[in-house]
């Protein structure tokens, strides 16, 4: 089997990869779809897509989770689901790209969320099936600094080419990345003399976490805390458009300044992730971090109120970034500590992720009812609120300081 390290090495591109198919295609190359087959039911389609789309990535993290679980054979595990998850995201990301409808774009567009979610699933389960303990906190800060750089890299993608390149260029570059760490991290063969426990028996032993308040209230404050978020980065291009205005754009275009909001929303987060870190190593008061990280972001989200112009979405993104990278930097130690059970913390972190699949469900209708009927002022107003609420919930806490 391939060395730990060179394991890590080589997940990382490939979590780029995932990571700015996901943000180049829900951020930039749907939303234009969509507004180039009905401009005037742009909003309204895309929240019920989006719902469509929570619910298939729900279905694929459950799914493929389950399955690379009770996988057994010469390629092990996960690699197996992640070559097929990968051959058939680029097959329907093609898919996606070639659809005039709105029904294709749904069809399309949730299987490529089921198999994206998959691919995650499996991805995310390498780190403890390969990666000791010694180099646990590596692996932990190489998805944490993943998840923004692969935003940067796909929004930005998608925003400087034509939309049919965009998406033949982020799923090339996710297809070369996978297929690199399959044959260059190579899986040992898997095999276990216990069977592995059904599906059905696990998920539902999985409600009983909910009955420790301490677990109820994070996965609470996550949902929130994603839900103010999705409301707002789902309909980004729009409210660049329709809100700020093209006039008011640097070079008049909507897509570049998403992906200009994009990198620069990314550089504070990695900024502030460093900065954490080292605030948090010299204090255990995890619980006064996710207060502060709703108090900056809910000030993020008043700025384009108070100023509906380039310079206010601008403040959204440096202080938005801010905000993110400083919670980023405890997550996994907040998370950590209101597990109910040492012997189910695989199983109970994974629920606490589904918080934000969870959270894409709310996040759309709520957006298509506050921007129809209120405008979009009062979709920043509503989740700078919700956001102010994630940080009351992270206040009662108890288990954590």
């Amino acid at each position: 089997m391939t060395s730990p390290e060179r394991a890590l090495a080589l997940l990382l591109p490939t979590a780029i990869a995932l990571y700015a198919s996901f943000q180049g295609v829900q951020a930039i190359l749907v939303p234009d779809q969509v507004e180039a087959i009905d401009a005037a039911a742009k909003v309204a389609n895309m929240a019920w897509l989006t719902v469509i789309c929570a619910a298939a990535g729900v279905a694929g993290l459950f799914a493929i989770g389950a399955a690379s679980d009770a996988t057994r054979g010469h390629f092990g595990r996960r690699a197996p689901w992640l070559a097929g998850m990968a051959g058939l995201s680029l097959i329907f990301a093609a898919l996606l790209s070639q659809q005039h409808s709105v029904g294709g774009v749904a069809v399309f567009y949730g299987a490529l969320w089921f198999t994206l979610n998959g691919f995650q699933a499996a991805l995310l389960a390498v780190a403890p099936d390969r990666v000791p303990p010694r180099l646990g906190r590596r692996a932990s800060s190489l998805f944490a600094v993943a998840g923004p750089i692969g935003g940067l890299v796909g929004v930005n993608v998608a925003a400087y080419l034509r939309p049919g390149l965009g998406y033949f260029a982020l799923f090339a570059y996710f297809a070369a990345t996978t297929c690199l760490f399959l044959v260059f991290a190579r899986e040992a063969p898997f095999a276990a003399a216990k069977p592995v426990r059904a599906a059905g028996r696990l998920r539902l032993a999985a409600l009983t976490s909910f009955r420790s308040r301490d677990f109820t209230l994070a996965f609470a404050f996550r949902v929130l805390m994603f839900a103010a978020q999705f409301a707002i980065n789902n309909y980004l291009l729009y409210v660049l458009r329709d809100y700020v205005g093209v006039a008011a754009l640097p070079g008049h275009d909507a897509r570049a300044a998403t992906g200009l909001i994009a990198a620069i929303r990314t550089v504070a987060t990695l900024a502030a992730v460093f900065a954490g870190h080292h605030l948090a190593a010299r204090t255990s008061r995890r619980r006064a971090f996710a207060q502060g990280y709703a108090a900056l972001m809910a000030l993020a989200m008043l700025a384009p109120v108070v100023s509906a112009t380039w310079a206010g979405m601008l403040a959204f993104a440096v202080l938005g970034g801010v905000a993110m990278g400083l919670y980023a930097a405890i997550d996994l130690a907040l998370m950590t500590r209101v597990l109910p059970n040492p012997l189910t913390a695989g199983r109970d972190l994974a629920l606490l992720v589904m918080a934000g699949a969870t959270a894409q469900f709310i996040a759309p209708t709520l957006a298509s009812l506050l921007i129809g009927g209120f405008g979009y002022p009062s979709l920043f107003l509503v989740s700078a609120l919700i956001t102010v609420a994630a940080g009351g919930v992270a206040g009662l806490l108890r288990g954590i300081e």
